[in-house]
């Protein structure tokens, strides 16, 4: 049984299943604009927020685009996934009842966006009683590489790091969370695979089920 004092969460990944739509999107979007996917790029963008990711995704292929218009095309081809075709991970929710049980303040920090897609998620899947703030990546200046995002969410939760338990499914988030002093919890995604192993070597806690946090 895993009962932190105060829990962080990402959204993408560690409670939905919902990873393998942005690699659908990346590879989709490269190959409208004559490119191939590749895992390099997946692992260079996995931790940028939208800007640094359009930034860098415009520079490496050459694009005749802006960052914002990047964004919009992402944007505009993630639209009916979350609403109809996105799932929470198996026990995740029942993690979630159970620590909200014990009285344990919970918050989400998600680089989710469009951030409408937050609350189709929320509301969806009645979760929203469960957080008392939610922390996204644009209200921060660097991206889940860095604690600043968890840094945010956990003192608006009144806690410090130390206290508090980050959740995530990527190896770079996780770093990004332990450099801020959180204890910090791996959850397996098929997306970070070829990070298991690491990710089991250098987070606190690392679990391929919601479920093993509550045996």
């Amino acid at each position: 049984m895993f009962l932190p004092q105060a829990a962080i969460f990402d959204m993408d990944g560690t409670l939905l299943d919902s990873m393998w739509v942005w690699r659908q999107i990346d590879a989709d979007f490269l190959a409208a604009h004559g490119h191939l996917i590749t895992p390099d790029y997946t692992d260079a963008i996995k931790c940028m927020g939208w800007e640094e990711g359009a930034r860098y995704t415009i520079d490496r292929y050459g694009l005749d685009q802006t960052p914002q218009q990047v964004i919009e095309e992402w944007f505009d081809m993630c639209a009916d996934y979350y609403r109809t075709r996105i799932d929470l991970k198996p026990y995740a929710r029942e993690y979630l009842s159970f620590l909200h049980e014990h009285g344990i303040p919970m918050a989400i920090a998600t680089s989710m966006e469009p951030q409408h897609n937050i609350d189709i998620v929320l509301d969806r899947f009645d979760m929203r009683s469960f957080f008392q703030n939610i922390t996204v990546s644009t209200e921060v200046s660097r991206g889940k590489g860095f604690p600043d995002i968890y840094l945010l969410a956990a003192s608006r939760l009144g806690v410090e790091p130390e206290k508090c338990a980050v959740f995530e499914d990527i190896l770079g988030a996780i770093r990004g969370a332990k450099a801020g002093a959180f204890q910090t919890v791996g959850i397996y995604d098929t997306v970070s695979e070829g990070d298991w192993e690491d990710i089991k070597n250098e987070a606190d806690v690392a679990v391929r089920s919601w479920k093993d946090l509550m045996e």
